[in-house]
Parts: C-alpha cells; sequence; structure tokens
C-alpha cells in the first residue's frame, strides 16, 4: 500500500540533512509519495527532486550554509506550522517525519495541536547536538520532553545516542535505533589501480567547534612531517579561518587543498587514502559511513556513535580523545602500511554492505506503517467513545 509521507528538516549541509533527505528518497523510490518541509532548499535538495516534492516557506532562497540554522522567531515558526498544515490537509499526508528536535520537535507538536484529528500520525529523529549540545540548557528540555512524549515513535541513529538522549532529557521511553545508511548506488570505490604516490587525507566537515577542526589541523600537521602526503578540505565554516592559519605554510606548499562546500562528495572521497574525523562527539557521523562505502578507512576518537561505525583495526582506527600524538601516531602507521591498507579497505566495503540503503530503508518504511496503523487504530477508538 502507497504511503504518503512529509519529512521535516533543516536546509544546511549537515547530516541530518543528508539524512532526512536520503530517506525521502529511498521512500519514494519505493514507490510512496514522499514530501520535505524546509525554511529554503535543502542542500542536496536538486538531486532528488524529480521523486520528491519540496515546500519551503514562501520567497525563500538563501543559499546553503554550514551553520545550523537552529534560532526561529515565533513569527517563523507559526508561519512554518501554517505552511506545514497547509500541504497535509491537501495531500492527506500520513506520516509527518522530522530530523533534529531543535525547532522541529515543537513545530510538529504545533501541527498536531492545530489539525487534531485531521493530523497524521508523527514521528521524530534525534540527531546530534540537538541533545548533545542545545538539550543541556534546562529551557530548552522543560518546552522539547512534552513535544518528543507526544510522538507516535521517536528514533535516533546509534545506541551511544539514545543513551544520551535517556540520559540528558529523562525520556520514559529509549528511542528507537534506526542506524543512517550509505547510498552505495553513489558511494562506491573508484575502479583500476591507484596510480599516485603521494597519499592523501581528507576531511569532510562543516568546521564547526564541536568537529576541532583545529585539532585536525595539529595531527595532520605532525603526519605530514613524516609521510609524503596531502590534505584535502571538503566543506566550510566558522572555523575554517583557525585551520588555515596553523597550515599556513603547508598550504603555500601546495599541500593542502580546499574544496569548499560540495554536494558531490561521492566523487571525492574515492579518490583518497584515510578519512579523518575530529569530532568532539557525533551520534554517528554519517560522512565515515560514506567513506567506509568508497573503500576508504576512517581516522577518528572514540566518542559517541563512532565505534558503532568504524571498528578499531578493521575498517579504520579509533584514537582516545584529545590525544593528538596518538591519532598521528595511527595516521603515520596506516599510511606507511600498505597491507594495512588493502585489509581494511575490503573490510570497510563489506561494513559499509550492512548499513546500506537497502537494508535501512525498509525498517523505516515498516515504521511509518506500524505508525499508521496505530494512529488510525486510536483514532477509531477515540471516535467511538466520544460517539
Amino acid at each position: 500500500m502507497t504511503m504518503r509521507i512529509g519529512t521535516v528538516c533543516h536546509y544546511g549541509c549537515g547530516g541530518s540533512v543528508q539524512v532526512a533527505l536520503n530517506v525521502a528518497a529511498g521512500i519514494a523510490e519505493r514507490g510512496h509519495s514522499a514530501h520535505v518541509f524546509a525554511r529554503s532548499t535543502p542542500f542536496g535538495m536538486p538531486a532528488i527532486q524529480s521523486s520528491v516534492t519540496s515546500h519551503v516557506m514562501a520567497n525563500a532562497d538563501e543559499p546553503a550554509t554550514p551553520l545550523l540554522d537552529a534560532q526561529w522567531s515565533k513569527t517563523e515558526i507559526r508561519a512554518f506550522v501554517d505552511r506545514i498544515c497547509e500541504v497535509v490537509v491537501r495531500e492527506r499526508l500520513e506520516v509527518l517525519h522530522f530530523h533534529y528536535a531543535i525547532p522541529f520537535a515543537s513545530v510538529v507538536h504545533a501541527v498536531r495541536e492545530a489539525l487534531g484529528d485531521q493530523s497524521p500520525a508523527t514521528v521524530g529523529t534525534l540527531h546530534g547536538t540537538d541533545v548533545s549540545v542545545f538539550s543541556r540548557q534546562a529551557r530548552v528540555r522543560r518546552a522539547l520532553v512534552p513535544a518528543l512524549e507526544g510522538l507516535d515513535a521517536l528514533t535516533t541513529v546509534s545506541n551511544s545516542h539514545a543513551d544520551l538522549a535517556v540520559s540528558t532529557l529523562g525520556l520514559s521511553d529509549r528511542p528507537r535505533v534506526i542506524p543512517n545508511f550509505a547510498d552505495l548506488d553513489r558511494f562506491r570505490p573508484r575502479r583500476g589501480p591507484r596510480r599516485r604516490t603521494r597519499a592523501r587525507i581528507v576531511q569532510v566537515s562543516n568546521f564547526r567547534p564541536v568537529k576541532q577542526p583545529e585539532s585536525m589541523a595539529r595531527i595532520v600537521d605532525n603526519v605530514l612531517r613524516q609521510v609524503d602526503a596531502e590534505l584535502w578540505l571538503v566543506g566550510d565554516g566558522e572555523q575554517m579561518p583557525a585551520v588555515e592559519a596553523i597550515l599556513q605554510d603547508r598550504i603555500a606548499r601546495g599541500e593542502v587543498r580546499r574544496l569548499g562546500l560540495r554536494d558531490d562528495v561521492e566523487n571525492i572521497l574515492p579518490d583518497t587514502d584515510l578519512l579523518l574525523v575530529t569530532s568532539k562527539t557525533e551520534s554517528f557521523c554519517l560522512v565515515a559511513l560514506e567513506a567506509l562505502a568508497c573503500g576508504v578507512p576512517v581516522l577518528a576518537p572514540r566518542v559517541g556513535g563512532l565505534p558503532e561505525v568504524v571498528e578499531h583495526g578493521r575498517t579504520g582506527l579509533l584514537y582516545d580523545p584529545g590525544d593528538e600524538e596518538q591519532a598521528a601516531r595511527l595516521a603515520v602507521r596506516f599510511l606507511t602500511d600498505a597491507r594495512l591498507q588493502a585489509r581494511m579497505r575490503h573490510a570497510a566495503l563489506e561494513r559499509a554492505s550492512e548499513l546500506s540503503a537497502a537494508v535501512v530503508i525498509p525498517r523505516y518504511e515498516a515504521l511509518y506503517r506500524e505508525v499508521i496503523r496505530h494512529h488510525r487504530a486510536a483514532r477509531f477508538a477515540s471516535a467511538a467513545v466520544g460517539g
């Protein structure tokens, strides 16, 4: 049976946006009607425009940004709620699913209140700093928890983040874990032998403080003193100037390439050897999985959901948080050991196959069917009591 699904997300280049669009596209590919709601056209939306219907705020044509657009005025939220309600009723949407709780848990709660019996089933997915940063504020928790508890289903992307959500928010029920996934038709290794001699380290980031890009720069500077390698920087953000200051000499020597914001990361990752992640915390780290799908092992701190994606010694290497010397040693070890590289590249592809769109999208599809069924049953029971 065809379902009609609405997805609510931010419009920037963060991981929650990419997951939201990937889920919407995957649902559409399975024959369902998919709609995306955002303030402006989401980064990456053009790639799925033919299969997913986009609904943005009136007169909204803002450029992609690495910044998280979490500060909405009451007027903006009210206008967004009205826009969603209009489409929900007109298109008879059966599920409204938000990705990232700030401010969308409150938005979806307001839609539910406004539509009453006409409201679709509601689902939320917690992604990262909505819990690890924003939810540590008492004011945010007071508004957020009732909105989350009122959902038909709440999910998150890793066991680590589910545990964090329970401990931080005091939720009565643990969120269901549905991991992020990679599109293996899009993210795949480059065919043929590698003909270059200089190793390539890559970081894909929005260069926000939580990603600790200055730590990345120091680690790479250390590695490049010992190994003939270069660094590719994909993305942009507020801490890019600090990174450039640390690496200014290497930039001048052509050892660092700045590629900027890109929506074709799948064309970059296969030409690299090692993805470096330096985040203070990660709920999952989608780009780590995308790198594995391209046969690129990952060097990352042992934090959050990263150990659920990267298996130390098999698909990548994990270092103790904050230990930049250890990270550099592991990078040098990897980049100077051809057998280790080959073994990890093979294991990376195996791990990515376990978290492919073909494996994970059916779990969202099953969740949507479940909440639609329960939502209808509750509505009929309420009507029977009222009648």
